[in-house]
C-alpha cells in the first residue's frame, strides 16, 4: 500500500529526527538533519525487504554494505570539526531509493525521492536556528565561552591553527570557531571555545602553553559576554 509506505517513511524520518535534536541541542555531531536521513534509508532499505523477493533481499545486503563504505569515504576529519556527515546519509538513503527502483518499485522510489528531498531543504534551516539556540542556551544555564588571540607570522598560520585544535580536542574544551585575519606581517588566530562552567585556570593554562611555541608571538584570551 503506498500510503501505508509513505507514512512509514514520514515516520522514520521524523523519528530520526527527534532523536538528533538532543544531539544538535548538546552540539555534538550527527544531529537532527543526519539522523533523519540515516532513519529514512534504513526505513527504506527495511520496507526494500519486505516488498522483495528472498533473492533480492540477498542482493539488497551487499547494497547496505557496499554503499556503506562509499558513504564513509566522504566524512572527513579536520580537527575537532567532522564534515560529510548529512552527505554520507544523503548518499545512503538515494541507494534505497535506486535499490526500489530496480526492483520495480517505481511509486515506492519516488515517494522515497520526495522524503530524503524534503528532509533535505527543510531540515537544514532548523538545524541552523537550533544550534544558534543552543548555543545561547547553554551559555546562560552554565557554559561559559572564551575568546583566545594568538598573533603569529603569516607563513606559521597552519602550523599554529594545527596546534589550536589538536590542544582544544584533547582537552575539556568544546570548539566554537576558529578563525584567522592578516594584518601587515601578522596573523591574527582567534578562538572562541565553551566550558561547561567557568574555570580561568583551563584558560590560562591553554594560552600559557600555546605562548610556548616558537612560532607565537603572542597570546590573550578574555571571558565572552553571556548576556
Amino acid at each position: 500500500d503506498p500510503t501505508h509506505f509513505a507514512i512509514r517513511v514520514l515516520v522514520g524520518g521524523l523519528l530520526g529526527a527527534a532523536i538528533g535534536f538532543e544531539r544538535q541541542w548538546r552540539q555534538r555531531g550527527a544531529g537532527m538533519h543526519t539522523s533523519a536521513l540515516v532513519a529514512i534509508g534504513a526505513a527504506l532499505f527495511a520496507l526494500l525487504g519486505v516488498v522483495g523477493s528472498d533473492k533480492e533481499s540477498r542482493i539488497l545486503a551487499n547494497i547496505v554494505t557496499g554503499v556503506g563504505f562509499l558513504a564513509g569515504g566522504v566524512i572527513l576529519r579536520q580537527g575537532a570539526s567532522i564534515t560529510g556527515l548529512n552527505t554520507a546519509a544523503t548518499i545512503w538513503a538515494t541507494a534505497a531509493v535506486g535499490a526500489l527502483v530496480g526492483v520495480g518499485q517505481f511509486a515506492h522510489a519516488c515517494m522515497g525521492a520526495a522524503g530524503i528531498l524534503v528532509f533535505n531543504l527543510v531540515l537544514q534551516p532548523l538545524v541552523e536556528m537550533a544550534d544558534s539556540r543552543a548555543v545561547v542556551y547553554q551559555e546562560r544555564h552554565g557554559r561559559k565561552g572564551y575568546r583566545i588571540h594568538a598573533i603569529c607570522d603569516d607563513g606559521d598560520t597552519d602550523d599554529v591553527r594545527a596546534a589550536i585544535v589538536d590542544a582544544v580536542t584533547a582537552s575539556k574544551l568544546d570548539l566554537r570557531s576558529i578563525t584567522s585575519e592578516l594584518t601587515d606581517q601578522n596573523r591574527h588566530v582567534r578562538v572562541e571555545v565553551l566550558l561547561p562552567h567557568r574555570d580561568d585556570s583551563i584558560i590560562e593554562r591553554f594560552a600559557s602553553t600555546l605562548s610556548q611555541r616558537p612560532d607565537v608571538r603572542k597570546v590573550t584570551w578574555h571571558l565572552l559576554d553571556s548576556n
